[in-house]
């Protein structure tokens, strides 16, 4: 039997955006304390399951007041994380947990007043360098936004991790699937995986879009039909027209099947990384170059979007990308790539003609 005291409970009732009502009940007022409960998670209020829940939030919570893990908790609690996309969240949550080099590991036992001291910016950069590579990158960024959040709910009074550089550095612009390469791997792979990376060559859209790409992102317009997914990552309304070969494609998928990508037991993908690991597997097998991946094709999409006329302004947009690393992305391509050099060598010979006559 579950003993609990329930008085001090804090109870937030909230309206949405929406127009419906939602509650929230916390272990104590105050700063830090932790949400144990929400409406909308089908527990009734004062069950079994309830009086569980505030019982290990207490504990937890109590331990950890006064120390870095306060803001930790405060954090994972807060709409700053859950409103975050499930990927970041769980990416997050590694950074914060992993058993040796997390947030929680080497931060969260402090003071919370340590954070206020300058010397904690050193630390925290030796903690980073000691990480290293994009890792220790992804770490620092996501104590930034533990501390960033803290401030804001006055936790602490001083940032002392502003405006700390990314030590990392990954430039895959010059990276791309050539004519040949795509051609070998269409001949060579299953249909299955094949069919990945020619859809992610048509819409240019990231392995997290693709395993959810479905019929139901497919709509009509007065001069064909049009992709139309809020993606996952920056959370934006993507439309890209389908071309003919995307259109082969949708119109080669069975009936019954409501995914575009499935595995070879016609099963959808149960999460993105398998998508660059099937292509990754059968790029190795036939000897293509090892650099290749999936999220290349991001960039082959944006050099074919240039080959079909697009401005690098219409580019960028649809891509998501700046304007600075689209005209990154099409410098490296076209000096690659001999049949776009040639292409647009024909196209000044032209434009030279055209302002000589």
């Amino acid at each position: 039997m579950v003993r609990v005291n329930l008085k001090g409970i804090h109870r937030v009732r909230m309206k949405l955006a929406d127009g419906s009502a939602r509650e929230y009940h916390y272990a104590w007022r105050g700063k830090g304390a932790p949400k144990f409960w929400d409406s909308a998670s089908g527990i009734p209020m004062g069950g079994a399951e309830y009086l569980e829940a505030l019982a290990a939030a207490r504990p937890k919570a109590q331990a950890a007041k006064g120390k870095f893990r306060e803001a930790i908790i405060a954090f994972l609690d807060s709409a700053d994380f859950t409103t975050l996309a499930p990927r970041t969240q769980a990416d997050m949550r590694k950074s914060m947990y992993h058993p040796t080099s997390g947030i929680d590991a080497k931060f969260g036992g402090a003071p919370m007043a340590a954070m206020n001291d300058p010397r904690i910016r050193t630390e925290a950069l030796k903690w980073r360098d000691g990480i290293g590579g994009k890792v220790g990158d992804d770490r620092i960024r996501h104590l930034q936004r533990i501390v960033r959040f803290a401030l804001d709910r006055r936790m602490i009074q001083q940032n002392q991790l502003r405006d700390i550089r990314s030590v990392y550095r990954s430039n895959r612009a010059e990276i791309f699937w050539l004519p040949d390469e795509i051609e070998a791997f269409h001949k060579g792979a299953p249909a299955h995986v094949s069919r990945i990376l020619a859809i992610a060559l048509e819409t240019g859209l990231r392995p997290g879009d693709l395993a959810l790409l479905s019929r139901e992102h497919i709509h009509r317009t007065p001069h064909g039909r049009r992709i139309v997914i809020w993606t996952q990552k920056r959370k934006r309304l993507a439309s890209i027209p389908v071309t003919d070969r995307m259109a082969a494609l949708i119109d080669a998928t069975p009936a019954d099947q409501a995914r575009l990508i499935v595995n070879k037991r016609g099963s959808p993908y149960q999460h993105e990384n398998y998508l660059g690991d099937a292509v990754s597997q059968w790029r190795d097998t036939l000897k293509l170059r090892r650099e290749l991946r999936l999220y290349d094709a991001r960039g082959t999409a944006a050099t074919r979007l240039l080959e079909a006329g697009a401005e690098l302004k219409e580019i960028a947009t649809h891509m998501g990308w700046s304007l600075k690393h689209a005209s990154e992305v099409i410098e490296r391509y076209v000096a690659l790539s001999p049949a776009m050099s040639d292409s647009l060598a024909e196209k000044l010979r032209k434009a030279e003609k055209r302002t000589s006559l």
